[in-house]
């Protein structure tokens, strides 16, 4: 991972944590980032399945606080203030994460593993060439 921004972790594996709804249904999220922000810790999670209300890409985010035995708690950030402040650090992670791989058509998430993730436009799927 390469990160311009060290207050925000991008996470590269599908991470997936459970939260469990007002009626104890589990729900599962993908863990998208942790972002450092004012001396607190957010989690920005993707549902693993539609949500009703949320578009395809969509992230809800939880700010993290330790309880008693040591687990994290995960609690709704409902100040819309505070939402836009840790999304728009997370923001400037995502636009600071470049990829050097040197794959023009590379989506900026292959890690510079241009053999396996994408195609280099000269034809041949896979190739390293760099062009």
């Amino acid at each position: 991972m390469k990160n311009a921004n060290e207050n925000v972790e991008i996470m590269e594996d599908d991470e997936i944590v459970t939260l469990y709804d007002d009626n104890n249904e589990p729900v599962d999220f993908y863990e998208v980032a942790c972002v450092e922000y004012k001396d607190d810790y957010y989690a920005l999670l993707e549902p693993v399945e539609e949500m009703e209300g949320l578009e395809d890409g969509d992230v809800l985010i939880f700010k993290l606080e330790e309880q008693e035995d040591g687990t994290d708690l995960f609690v709704p950030v409902e100040d819309e203030a505070l939402l836009n402040e840790v999304f728009d650090e997370y923001m400037k992670a995502v636009a600071d994460h470049e990829c050097d791989c040197g794959c023009e058509d590379c989506d900026g998430d292959c890690d510079g593993d241009c053999e396996d993730n994408c195609d280099c436009g000269c034809g041949h799927d896979g190739c390293d060439c760099g062009n």
